[in-house]
């Protein structure tokens, strides 16, 4: 059985939904660490795959949360293990930023449920769930030698990998309900979001077939 370390808050973008749901199906463990709290790095870093949830906090030039040091600085330290390392939203921008890369805020969010630019074929094209107001610089990343832009939407860096960790702009964790749920939470209004979630529940079957499939790229259990 593969060890799986997931951070996250614990009422704000905290569902596992489809991840769970593909942990169970792989006969992985899943260990929950939450931002409110303090950690045990040895064990987060102990574990086979290290997931970084999303938040409403920021790690945009400017706009850099209290918080956001002591998650980077964790990712550098496993990036430095080169074992799996997975960001998504919040999570990806950390990820962006511990490689070297930039985050930025838009001057309009990037919303719904659509297809992405792929610029290789390791990953869906989707549809995937986008809702962000901060992004990840494409310039910032093609600077980095390393660093491999796999997906963009917006002018915006949408997926990302170097060695072992990846990064993900889009929620490939929530269903069309967890995804109204995570955007209530953080005081979007129904009428905002209605139509992304109805379009997402079209294709409830072919998400989550993607999401797993993308867990399996990026966990490399």
């Amino acid at each position: 059985m593969s060890s799986i370390a997931v951070i996250s808050h614990k009422s704000v973008a905290h569902e596992l939904g489809l991840l769970q749901e593909w942990a169970d199906a792989r006969g992985h463990s899943i260990n929950r660490f939450f931002r409110e709290d303090e950690w045990n790095e040895e064990v987060i870093l102990s574990a086979d795959l290290v997931i970084a949830m999303g938040s409403p906090n920021s790690v945009a030039t400017g706009f850099v949360h209290e918080s956001a040091d002591r998650e980077i600085a964790l990712m550098q330290k496993r990036i430095a293990q080169a074992e799996s390392l997975f960001g998504i939203c919040y999570g990806a921008q950390a990820l962006a930023v511990a490689l070297g890369g930039e985050v930025t805020r838009r001057q309009s969010a990037n919303t719904g449920f659509k297809k992405i630019t792929l610029h290789e074929d390791s990953i869906d094209a989707g549809g995937w769930a986008l809702w962000h107001e901060d992004m990840v610089e494409p310039t910032s990343l093609n600077r980095l030698p390393e660093a491999e832009v796999v997906a963009s939407d917006a002018g915006a860096v949408i997926a990302f990998r170097q060695g072992s960790a990846w990064g993900v702009q889009f929620h490939p964790e929530v269903d069309g309900d967890g995804l109204g749920r995570m955007l209530s939470a953080i005081g979007i209004s129904a009428a905002t979001w209605a139509d992304a979630v109805a379009t997402m529940k079209v294709d409830e079957g072919g998400h989550r077939a993607r999401a797993f499939a993308l867990f399996d790229t990026v966990s490399g259990l």
